[in-house]
């Protein structure tokens, strides 16, 4: 059903760029101020060097641009009315490689923690020489200029509030994964979209996924810090289908009152099912993986002050656009209660990865990327009382 009193606002856009991939957290002292912390990923756009009319149009709505040798995090602080407060800043990037998605939790002592993952750029000129080294590329010379080697998970941190940040630290190997580049560099950590969660006794729990060397599907794995991010150790597979059906990626987590965790996978194989795992031990097993009647991908979920989580993801079925649902993770499934249609006005299918905040006055904000009416995609958000 469609959500009364919603409101929407445009907080990027820039001709230049291709925005993607948002994520949200309350700054240290939000509870004052209600400074949110928008991270994203911005990649270079170059249709603007033809004109905005070369971008409308059916080509314009599907362009997709995932990969780039340019891409990098870039923050933004919006105030307690979601409103943009000052300009944009791109953070350090990696010294060899380009950032991908970024995935904000906030700790309790105030440390900001970032996690994501980045590619390795390479000339398409020594694509079959590396390939017959036995290394996986992806992207095409046509369509993405270079060829891309995945470089692995990694995390930092900032201390001032999201002033300054560490370097890139990788996550640790996966077991079981032969090297990313053989006897040179090892597969660090899987790729990371998705929210963490920091535990009572400290622990902060972060997911990646890759593909699983049994099946070639997704894996969804989890990591866990005893030491605010300081390192990591692989702690267990969260979900994976040793009959190769079912693939899980781009793992939220959530953990409810009880002290039961829960994760959110989007899907391969399944139909853009919704499917959830649950933990009683904070993540040393899991039960079975649970398919849901839930369709979108993939998932935020925001837990809310009265016990209640409110899960949104994309929809990227025709009317595209934006979902969610809102309820009690401790007594109910999410397949239990009404749907809500935050956007249904998307152009393109290319949209979606939602991520939601709570603003002082008690309102949601899910922040997303979508496409105007000329294919140039952006950072949107949908502000709501859930």
């Amino acid at each position: 059903m469609a959500k009364n009193g919603v409101e929407h606002r445009v907080l990027y856009r820039d001709p230049r760029f291709y925005a993607a991939f948002p994520s949200l957290a309350a700054t240290p002292g939000a509870g004052q101020d209600g400074t949110v912390l928008l991270a994203f990923r911005r990649a270079r756009d170059h249709r603007w060097l033809r004109g905005a009319e070369y971008r409308a149009g059916e080509t314009g709505f599907n362009h997709v641009d995932h990969l780039d040798s340019r891409s990098q995090t870039v923050l933004l602080r919006l105030g307690p009315d979601a409103e943009v407060l000052g300009e944009p800043v791109a953070l350090p990037p990696d010294p060899q490689a380009a950032d991908q998605d970024a995935s904000l939790l906030v700790l309790r002592d105030g440390r900001i923690l970032l996690a994501g993952f980045c590619w390795y750029p390479v000339p398409a000129a020594d694509g079959e020489a590396l390939r017959a080294l036995g290394l996986g590329l992806a992207g095409s010379p046509l369509k993405t200029g270079d060829l891309y080697l995945f470089w692995g998970g990694y995390s930092r941190y900032s201390d001032d509030g999201g002033r300054s940040w560490t370097p890139h630290r990788d996550l640790p190997p996966l077991p079981g994964h032969p090297d990313l580049v053989p006897g040179q560099r090892p597969f660090y950590g899987g790729a990371v979209r998705g929210r963490a969660v920091e535990a009572p006794d400290g622990t902060i729990l972060q997911t990646g996924y890759t593909h699983h060397p049994a099946t070639g599907l997704y894996a969804s794995h989890l990591f866990a810090s005893a030491d605010r991010g300081e390192s990591w150790k692989h702690r267990s597979v969260i979900a994976f289908d040793p009959e190769a059906t079912a693939g899980f990626c781009e793992t939220a987590l959530h953990l409810d009152a009880d002290g039961v965790l829960h994760a959110f996978h989007r899907t391969t194989g399944l139909d853009d099912h919704l499917a959830t795992s649950r933990s009683g031990d904070l993540g040393h097993s899991w039960e079975p993986w649970r398919r849901h009647a839930v369709v979108g991908h993939p998932y935020d979920a925001c837990p809310l002050p009265d016990g209640r989580l409110l899960l949104v993801g994309g929809y990227r079925h025709p009317p595209y656009g934006i979902r969610a649902r809102v309820y009690d993770p401790r007594r109910q499934q999410p397949d239990d209660v009404p749907e809500l249609v935050l956007r249904d006005d998307g152009p393109a299918p290319d949209l979606g990865y939602p991520w939601a905040a709570l603003l002082p006055d008690g309102r949601a904000m899910v922040a997303y990327y979508i496409c105007d009416g000329t294919g140039l995609r952006g950072i949107e958000a949908t502000l709501f009382r859930p």
